[in-house]
């Protein structure tokens, strides 16, 4: 008996979830009961049960101290792991707070893992690519193995809901769905820093090419949720920004052009660091500017210098937040197969991914990673940006 296409739909879901719930309980069995992690996760979920279960303010102090325990940070370090992020990331996972927090993480993990796999999807999508399936499998895997995407994984953390959203936002503004675009695009807000130069691009091009569904799609998705999170708990802004003014002040991390400054050329002078972020910055507004004039499609390269740009120049309290770089490495591999062939840039994928690994694995200490993994990510795009800007705008004779 051949299935309507509904019927396709029911079972692929069914299996979906039989697929989800097999992976949580052994997640859970021999992982999550084991060892407990993914802590950045687990300062979002504390301060949540406190303020669904108990009506305290999830920023607060007090909340932060019980979270400093579990999660191994010093009390010493005033505000350093509390909940620190805008109230609606709350809405990503509600019902989990009243679930014991070794199933919790364990779905979480596996929550994270398909949203990996549904940036992937979304991916395929945005590029309108028709492809096998042991294509799409390639694809999909290799997500999952890009090594900030994999870390992310690992550690639970929020940043691929960020590259999942920002993708499905390219995918349906390509495919004209302009209003579901705009919401995606503001459901990114749950880490702001993230897109800071993203989010700005995005609805400054949509205003120059009249995609004014787009643009009201951003204001109504943000506009329900803060006024969600407001309902839950109305002093949230004030207490969101005086728990983000006291992590500031305690939070480890890079600025990734600084390092990689301070890895090429040992006691630089400060100005260059100011004088190279403001030269990128201007690049990256030229790039603004030219696709801002473009009409019908939204330009890569200035979607691409964007990301770059946001990644190297702001403060970064991990590699995780690379995520975003799948973006443009995927178009970039695609334009490869293109030219040169499906073995050239499956080789090309391959090294650059094992090499990623490799450098974490030869240089990990304890359970942290090595500040050298800022390097090589922001590094590698920034030089691919500059030798496509060389070769598209070098004088005719000499091409």
């Amino acid at each position: 008996m051949k299935l309507t296409p509904l019927q396709e739909k029911l079972v692929l879901l069914l299996l979906f979830l039989v697929l989800f719930a097999l992976e949580t309980v052994v997640a859970q069995r021999y992982l999550t009961s084991q060892v407990p992690g993914a802590n950045d996760f687990y300062s979002r979920w504390h301060g949540a049960k406190a303020l669904l279960l108990e009506g305290r303010d999830p920023y607060g102090l007090d909340v932060t101290a019980e979270i400093q325990p579990v999660i191994d940070i010093d009390p010493s370090e005033v505000g350093r792991g509390g909940f620190a992020y805008p109230l609606h990331v709350i809405f990503l996972f509600w019902p989990l707070v009243y679930l014991p927090y070794d199933w919790t993480q364990a779905i979480w993990l596996v929550m994270v893992q398909w949203l990996a796999i549904g940036t992937g999807i979304a991916l395929i999508g945005w590029k309108r690519l028709s492809l096998k399936p042991a294509a799409a499998l390639g694809v999909l895997l290799s997500v999952l193995f890009f090594y900030p995407v994999a870390r992310t994984i690992l550690l639970g953390q929020f940043t691929l809901h960020v590259a999942f959203f920002l993708v499905m936002a390219l995918w349906l503004l390509d495919r004209g769905r302009d209003e579901w675009a705009g919401v995606f695009l503001a459901a990114t807000s749950v880490k702001p820093q993230m897109v800071i130069f993203i989010g700005p691009w995005l609805v400054l091009w949509a205003i120059g090419q009249k995609r004014w569904r787009f643009v009201a799609g951003v204001v109504a998705g943000g506009a329900v949720m803060f006024a969600a999170a407001m309902l839950l708990f109305p002093r949230w802004p004030i207490s969101f920004m005086e728990d983000v003014q006291r992590y500031s002040q305690v939070a480890g991390g890079r600025n990734p052009l600084a390092f990689i400054l301070e890895t090429l050329w040992s006691g630089y002078p400060e100005p260059l660091r100011y004088l190279i972020a403001a030269l990128l910055v201007v690049i990256m507004l030229y790039t603004w500017w030219q696709g801002w004039r473009t009409t019908g499609y939204l330009s890569d390269r200035a979607l691409f210098w964007t990301i770059a740009v946001s990644l190297t120049i702001t403060f970064q309290t991990g590699t995780t937040n690379q995520v975003l770089l799948v973006i443009p490495f995927f178009a970039w591999l695609l334009a490869l197969k293109e030219r040169r062939g499906i073995g050239v840039a499956t080789i090309s994928l391959l090294v650059f991914e094992l090499g990623l690994w490799i450098l974490f694995f030869a240089t990990i200490s304890g359970n942290y990673e090595n500040p050298l993994l800022f390097l090589p990510l922001p590094f590698f795009t920034l030089a691919i940006l500059m030798f496509q800007a060389w070769k598209d705008y070098r004088p005719a004779s000499t091409q």
